[in-house]
């Protein structure tokens, strides 16, 4: 008998429990209805409280009705009903709108009245169509999973499907056999819809060609997240070991990536793009994830790849950057700083020239990575922190002046840290400093020379 398979199920996925306070949403078509009333033969066994949850939409002549009737099916059985209307559905989008107030409406009324579990009627064949609709759409192998028989739904909240193994027509056997009231949704024959022309104009087929497709769906769904288990965790460790986060931006150890073969590299990117999906709304195609592979398999030192209009792809030596494109900008106004004096150069650098023993650093800065550089009494009294420029150059001894943009390569220093570094200079434009990387070797203490100043800079990744 099918309750007796639908309590296997829940009893093999272990989708409810004992003392659970279940929120069955009903929208009185068949497969709702079957699954309220196995619930029913079940509570008692399993020792589940239940209560029903009804969205109106109000998109067909018979929503009322079917609202009446619903409600007067629980008062007769004492069952807890919630209900609530969607006054002003859209014109346009209204089958993903609809499903969003329904699942909003479902978790208030679970905060409101304490249910943990919130069941729905979801079955095998709507399983198979899912997961055809997830390939056309999106061609990912993780999302064609299709539906899960438990998953969250909000904080200590849980989300089931126990009749995720059952097949459609043995709900309609198990409907007409107990003689369970119902009714049908003309909108379901639409083939306006994708889901329905999946529905009566392939599925049909599929069915013919193999009476064990449902099967084999269920099957391949089960095959896919047991996959993405095991790749999930080395995608985890992957990242962990070759990435490094930071604000607007993910450093990438280039090294670490061609070290894998190239299906982990795709994954690995694949890891990437959902954080930055997670982290920053940014969304990467797989045609830029491909872009991105044949770029790096080519070991070219430099290059960089837009990825939309603020963010791009940075690669320098043997470091790959994702990082906000606007984030490094040539115009940042310059800041002039008089000896005594500290100053922000942004939400995450601060810089003060003092005397040295009368250093005063901000309790807001104290933890931040630091860079402290010895001055002696020549150095000047006024100087100015800009981005470079074109010929700018830094005396690095005696005998060596170099161009800044030479001094940068040498070291191998990546094109975006390039960017980010400050200089400094006196009044007259010569330049003193790179922050935090060097400083002029006229204005090094040497051994014998007495320390007057210490510049100190202060900043956070």
């Amino acid at each position: 008998m099918l309750s007796w398979q639908v309590e296997a199920f829940i009893k093999e996925k272990k989708l409810l429990t004992s003392n659970d306070r279940v929120l069955v949403a009903v929208s009185t078509g068949v497969d709702s209805m079957v699954l309220l009333h196995i619930l029913e033969t079940l509570q008692e066994k399993i020792g589940f409280a239940i209560g029903v949850a009804h969205v109106n939409h109000r998109l067909r002549k018979a929503s009322d009705e079917e609202e009446n009737f619903l409600r007067n099916y629980c008062q007769k059985k004492s069952l807890p009903f919630y209900a609530t209307c969607w006054h002003n559905p859209p014109t346009t989008g209204v089958e993903e709108k609809a499903r969003t107030f329904r699942y909003n409406f479902f978790k208030e009324t679970m905060q409101t009245y304490d249910y943990q579990v919130l069941t729905t009627a979801h079955h095998s064949d709507d399983q198979m169509e899912t997961m055809i609709m997830k390939m056309v759409r999106e061609g990912n192998l993780f999302s064609a999973k299709g539906i899960l028989p438990r998953q969250s739904f909000g904080k200590n909240q849980v989300l089931v499907r126990p009749l995720l193994n059952v097949a459609k027509q043995e709900i309609l056997d198990y409907s007409k056999e107990n003689g369970i009231v119902y009714f049908e949704d003309q909108t379901n024959a639409s083939l306006d819809m994708q889901r329905n022309r999946i529905r009566h104009q392939v599925v049909p087929l599929l069915k013919e060609e193999n009476k064990q497709a449902l099967q084999h769906f269920q099957q391949l769904s089960r095959q896919l997240s047991a996959a993405q288990e095991i790749i999930s965790e080395q995608q985890e460790h992957w990242y962990q070991a070759n990435i490094k986060e930071k604000r607007d931006e993910f450093e990438i150890d280039v090294n670490g990536f061609l070290a894998l073969s190239q299906a982990q590299r795709f994954f690995f990117l694949e890891e990437l793009t959902k954080k930055a999906c997670q982290y920053y709304g940014l969304t990467l195609s797989a045609k830029q994830i491909g872009q991105v592979m044949e770029l790096l398999a080519k070991e070219k030192a430099h290059w960089e790849m837009d990825v939309d209009q603020t963010w791009q792809f940075q690669k320098s030596y043997g470091q790959l950057f994702l990082r906000q494109s606007n984030s490094v900008t040539d115009d940042i106004e310059p800041t002039t700083l008089h000896t005594g004096q500290s100053s922000f150069l942004s939400a995450n650098e601060w810089v003060g020239i003092f005397p040295k023993d009368q250093v005063k650093v901000p309790e807001k800065v104290k933890l931040w990575l630091e860079y402290r550089q010895n001055l002696t009494l020549e150095f000047p009294s006024t100087v100015i922190f800009r981005r470079r420029r074109a010929g700018d150059r830094i005396q690095l001894n005696e005998q060596l002046n170099k161009k800044v943009s030479r001094f940068f390569i040498d070291k191998k220093t990546p094109r975006a840290s390039r960017d980010e570094a400050w200089v400094i200079t006196d009044l007259q434009g010569n330049v003193l400093g790179l922050l935090p990387y060097v400083f002029s070797y006229l204005c090094i203490a040497k051994e014998t020379a007495k320390i007057h100043y210490v510049l100190l800079y202060k900043y956070r990744e």
